[in-house]
């Protein structure tokens, strides 16, 4: 597969996975969108779950004081690997 293919693959599955944790903070009541500069940047972190909760520490901490983040990353997560499967490959 040639180089340039590779790479549109890749940013389609980045842009269904980004639409997966948007899709997932909807579904959740949370009124967060990641753009692709902010879901490149976290994706940068080690670990989905670790990412998420980066996220809020460092945009909602005011979540933190009425959820466990850890728990809030793995609702988060959970939702948004159910969406990912849902959506043909």
């Amino acid at each position: 597969m040639p180089y340039s293919t590779q790479l549109q693959a890749i940013d389609r599955a980045a842009d269904a996975e980004r639409g997966a944790y948007n899709q997932a903070f909807a579904e959740l009541g949370l009124e967060w969108f990641w753009d692709e500069r902010t879901y490149r940047e976290l994706r940068a972190c080690a670990g989905e779950k670790h990412c998420i909760h980066a996220y809020i520490e460092a945009n909602h901490p005011h979540l933190l004081h009425a959820y466990d983040g850890g728990s809030l990353a793995n609702a988060i997560d959970g939702l948004r690997q159910r969406l990912s499967a849902a959506v043909p490959h």
